[in-house]
C-alpha cells in the first residue's frame, strides 16, 4: 500500500513537473526543492515541483501548491446576444418602426373611407411644431373641415390603437398644461369619442405634433 501512495505521489509531482514547464511564464526562476519553504514565490509563478516538500515541511504553503495544480479557468461563459429594443417603445424613444411616407399613405387610405375630402390636409404624421401650428390654423379659421371629423381623423391616425403611454411619457398629462388628463383621450380615439371641442381641447390641439408623434409609433407592424 505504500509504495503505491508513493508511485501515485511520484507521478502528479512529475505531471505537475511538466505543467509547471508549459505554464510557467518565462521571467519566472525555477525554485529548488531545497528552497520550496524558504524562498518566496508568487502566484504567478507556480512551483508544482514543490508540492511533495510543502507537505510534508512547510504545509501553511499549500495554497500556492494548489493553486499550480488546479489553476483557475479565465474564460468567460458565452453571453447571450444583446437584444436590440424594439422600435414604438419607450426603450428607443419611442422612434417609429414605419417611415413618414409609408405611414402617411396608410394614413390617408383610412381618411379616404372616413373623413371627408376637404379635411384630407389632416391625414399626415406631422410633427414639426410650426407645420402642425399652420395645419390647425387652416382647420380652425378656413371654414371647410368641420371639428366634427377631428374623432375620425384622430382614428385613422392611431390605426385603433391605444397610444397613451407614448403620450404619458411625453408629457401629455403634465400639470403644467392644466387641463389634467384631458388630452390623453386624444391618443386612444377608440376608447373615447371626441364628440365635441372645448376651450380646454385647444392646449391639447397645441400639442397635435406630439400626438401624432406617438400615434405613428404606434405603428409597429404593417
Amino acid at each position: 500500500m505504500f509504495r503505491r501512495c508513493v508511485l501515485v505521489t511520484g507521478l502528479v509531482v512529475a505531471l505537475a513537473s511538466v505543467s509547471s514547464a508549459v505554464n510557467r511564464p518565462a521571467d519566472c526562476p525555477k525554485v529548488t526543492i531545497a528552497e520550496c519553504c524558504s524562498r518566496l514565490w508568487s502566484e504567478r509563478c507556480p512551483q508544482p515541483q514543490c508540492a511533495k516538500q510543502v507537505n510534508r515541511r512547510c504545509p501553511e504553503r499549500k495554497a500556492l501548491i494548489q493553486s499550480a495544480l488546479h489553476p483557475v479557468d479565465l474564460r468567460r461563459s458565452p453571453t447571450k446576444p444583446t437584444v436590440a429594443p424594439k422600435c414604438g417603445t419607450a426603450e428607443t424613444g419611442y422612434h417609429p418602426c414605419t417611415t413618414k411616407s409609408v405611414a402617411n399613405k396608410l394614413f390617408l387610405s383610412c381618411c379616404e373611407l372616413y373623413v371627408p375630402p376637404e379635411c384630407h390636409f389632416m391625414c399626415e404624421y406631422e410633427y414639426e411644431q410650426d407645420k402642425t401650428k399652420a395645419m390647425l390654423t387652416t382647420l380652425v379659421t378656413g371654414g371647410k373641415c368641420s371639428l366634427k371629423h377631428l374623432s375620425a381623423i384622430l382614428f385613422c391616425a392611431s390605426q385603433n390603437r391605444n397610444n397613451t403611454k407614448c403620450c404619458e411619457d411625453l408629457d401629455l398629462n403634465s400639470s403644467q398644461l392644466q387641463v389634467g388628463s384631458r388630452c390623453l383621450r386624444m391618443c386612444d380615439p377608440a376608447g373615447s369619442t371626441i364628440d365635441r371641442i372645448t376651450k380646454e381641447d385647444i392646449t391639447c390641439l397645441y400639442n397635435w405634433n406630439v400626438i401624432m408623434y406617438c400615434a405613428h409609433s404606434g405603428i409597429t407592424e404593417m
